[in-house]
């Protein structure tokens, strides 16, 4: 079988990023120095992870279109790029981008590659390793309101090249080609709050206006999950999921004063899970599906499946996006000679340079 490749638009990149204005003053000095005074040297700069487990690495694409942006014909002809694949796993202290070539071509970009390595492998490994844990099917990546909105199709692709498939805006699906994913959601609290409280009538006139499919009533707006079920179930039985979001210190209506004392009945509990689900039955919502969100990570994720709870999908955010693989990048080679800080250096056979994907 073929491995499948990504298909995605092209990446844009603002125009300062070729006159330095981003790139560390020091890189920038460099590249200057070495333009004036070593010109014809040949380096080889590597971009590696020291993470103890492999990572799923991302941001290769996105790199080689960065450079194939920002130098011109004669630079680019200096230079060869051999890296991994965007969705490879990848060892530590195992290179996933070597580039050869004139330092002063591509030195001010260390730090910029360095980050979009980290990010993007952060975020695809993190998508990952979640989805080992459950389907992509029941994995919404909503992690739009966690950090800056210009992040949204960076995120997004990363997440999609870790495995995701079902995203909350249509930002995060600007880099994807590819029929399977889409962009859906549930309705907010604000919907729920413009309706006074009411969550039945805010679901009727929602249904009225963008159909039954996919509807999603979010019913933790009083904290009081079972009450809600029961209210929308005498007016509307085509719900097609409900969304449980308490919050981790508050403890639901229903599982007051049993569970009060017990740590683990508070916020969205396998408690509240199985009982909700219990009471969709016995309202005859036998086909509605349950979302948890809120703080949702690995940990809770295997705590959820453990105590076996009637769970469809899993609505992610903060936990997606967090920085957790780190990237160095080092010259070890100068002239094809070793030459490198001390405790560094290529960490790849010469030889074997080439089994690496070569896009120059």
């Amino acid at each position: 079988m073929k491995k499948k490749k990504f298909s995605m638009e092209k990446f844009k990149f603002d125009q300062r990023i070729q006159m330095g204005y981003y790139s560390a003053n020091y890189f920038n000095k460099t590249s200057l120095l070495i333009q004036k005074y070593k010109p014809n040297e040949t380096v080889c700069i590597q971009f590696m992870h020291f993470s103890k487990a492999p990572v799923k690495v991302c941001g290769i694409n996105e790199t080689v279109q960065l450079l194939k942006n920002f130098l011109d014909k004669a630079a680019l002809k200096k230079i060869q790029i051999y890296g991994v694949k965007d969705g490879d796993l990848v060892s530590g202290k195992k290179p996933v981008l070597l580039i050869f070539g004139p330092y002063q071509y591509f030195g001010k970009y260390e730090n910029i590659i360095d980050g979009i390595l980290a990010r993007r492998s952060s975020v695809c490994n993190n998508c990952y390793q979640m989805l080992k844990l459950i389907k992509p099917d029941q994995l919404l990546f909503m992690a739009d309101r966690t950090d800056d909105y210009l992040l949204q199709p960076y995120d997004g692709y990363s997440a999609y090249v870790g495995g995701v498939r079902h995203f909350v805006t249509q930002a995060s699906t600007a880099f994807i080609k590819d029929p399977s994913v889409t962009v859906s959601g549930t309705i907010p609290h604000a919907l729920i709050q413009q309706f006074d409280g009411d969550l039945t009538e805010a679901m009727q006139t929602y249904i009225k206006e963008f159909g039954a499919n996919n509807a999603v009533a979010l019913v933790d707006y009083h904290n009081d999950v079972i009450a809600e079920i029961k209210k929308i179930a005498k007016k509307i039985k085509n719900i097609y999921a409900i969304r449980i979001d308490t919050s981790n210190n508050m403890l639901d209506k229903s599982l007051q004063p049993k569970y009060r004392k017990c740590k683990n009945a508070y916020g969205v509990s396998p408690y509240l899970i199985k009982l909700a689900r219990k009471t969709l039955d016995q309202c005859g919502m036998q086909r509605t599906k349950i979302v948890v969100s809120g703080g949702i990570d690995n940990q809770k994720i295997i705590k959820y499946l453990k105590a076996k709870c009637p769970i469809d999908f899993y609505g992610v955010g903060s936990n997606l996006i967090a920085r957790n693989v780190h990237f160095t990048a080092d010259l070890v080679l100068k002239n094809n000679r070793h030459e490198a800080k001390t405790g560094r250096k290529l960490f790849i056979s010469i030889n074997k340079v080439k089994t690496l994907t070569k896009y120059l």
